[in-house]
Formats: structure tokens, sequence, C-alpha cells
């Protein structure tokens, strides 16, 4: 639900969080994206608790390329070339459909795929944001907004990988502990600098580190 407000009311979403100027039409896709990549992981996981580990591959696949078909128009606003975006959705297609038809039985492709999408915004965002030769100059509001987006997706990956062998449980508690350390590190690094108030992020942080432990027992 959460997820799905955002992608329909970004910048209400980001005043919720404390942060009062208006926010750039980077900011706004920026939690655009991060919104699709809740709906996204939030999908997945209730794939594997109902269908199995391959409903959870394919739908983080093909549920990832829907979130970026969904946030196209979001990211022609920010006036980088489409053609890497249509490359992303054909690539994540193929191979969930090719997971969903058994053409494919490693999670490998998959996890490599989301690492490689994940890292790239979690470690390096502003290299990133200029390797998609984006025109709109990138705040750092909007950097530390791709970044978390980047955290969803890794966690994404974590879950379709530990859930293969572990099973959905502790594909969930993985999942979730990622998330948790996705908030420290936004509270940590982020979230007064850029013009955030710390609580909000505090709060998704303790819940998902609350029900990650919740999970374990």
């Amino acid at each position: 639900m959460s997820g799905a407000y955002a992608f329909m009311s970004p910048s209400k979403n980001i005043a919720m969080y404390g942060y009062e100027p208006t926010p750039s039409s980077g900011e706004v896709a920026m939690m655009r994206y991060l919104a699709v990549g809740q709906i996204v992981l939030g999908a997945t996981s209730l794939a594997g608790y109902e269908s199995g580990n391959i409903a959870a591959q394919s739908m983080a696949l093909t549920g990832g390329a829907a979130s970026l078909l969904a946030c196209a128009p979001v990211f022609e606003a920010l006036g980088g070339p489409k053609e890497p975006l249509a490359a992303w959705i054909g690539i994540m297609t193929v191979l969930g459909r090719c997971i969903r038809s058994g053409k494919v039985k490693s999670v490998l492709p998959g996890t490599i795929l989301g690492g490689v999408a994940a890292a790239q915004a979690v470690v390096a965002p502003k290299m990133t944001w200029d390797a998609y030769k984006n025109k709109v100059p990138a705040s750092d509001m909007a950097l530390s907004l791709f970044s978390l987006a980047g955290g969803n997706l890794l966690a994404n990956t974590v879950y379709v990988y530990v859930a293969k062998d572990e099973g959905h449980k502790k594909g969930l508690m993985a999942s979730l502990a990622v998330l948790a350390l996705n908030c420290i590190k936004f509270v940590a690094t982020d979230a007064e600098r850029v013009g955030f108030k710390k609580a909000g992020a505090i709060a998704w942080g303790v819940i998902s580190a609350a029900a990650a432990f919740a999970l374990k027992k």
C-alpha cells in the first residue's frame, strides 16, 4: 500500500517524511522509482508464498520489467535516451518468460541482473545517473532516493536467491534484514543531509528488523 501511494502521490509522500522544499522533477521521478520497487518486492514475496520459487523468480523479473515500463514517462522527463530502459525491459521480460516455461532453471541469471542493477544504484548513484545520460541534474535528495531504490532491488534479489534453497520464510527474513539495513544506511548517511527527518526511516527500519526477527523464531 505504501508503494502504491508513493507512486500515485510522490510529492505528498515526500512531504510526509519531513522534506519541506517543493521536490524537483528528478526527485519526483526517483520517489516513483523507489515506490515501484516496493510494489515489485511485495508481489515477488507473495508469489513465492502462494506458488513457490519459480513464480517468485518470474515475478521479480517480469514485475521488474512492468515497473520500468510504468516509469517510462517518469524517466522520459529526465531527458535521457530511451534505449537503455528498453534494453532492461526486454532482457527482464524474456528471462522471466524463460523461467516460467522452464527453459532457464538456474536462479543465477536473475540474481546477477538484480545484483548489478542494485549495486550500481546503492554504491554509485551519481555515476549511474550520469551513465544513463540524464539531462536533468541529480540533486543529493534524488540520488539518496535512487540509492534507497537500489536497496529495495537488492532485497528482492536476496529474497529470490535465499528462498530457492531455504524456502519462503527464510527468503523473506533475509529480505527484511536487507530492508532494515537499507533504512539504517539512509538514516546514518543521507536523511538529514538531504533534508528528510530521520523518524520515518527509523520507523521503517524498526518494523523491518522486528519482522525479520519474528520470522527467525
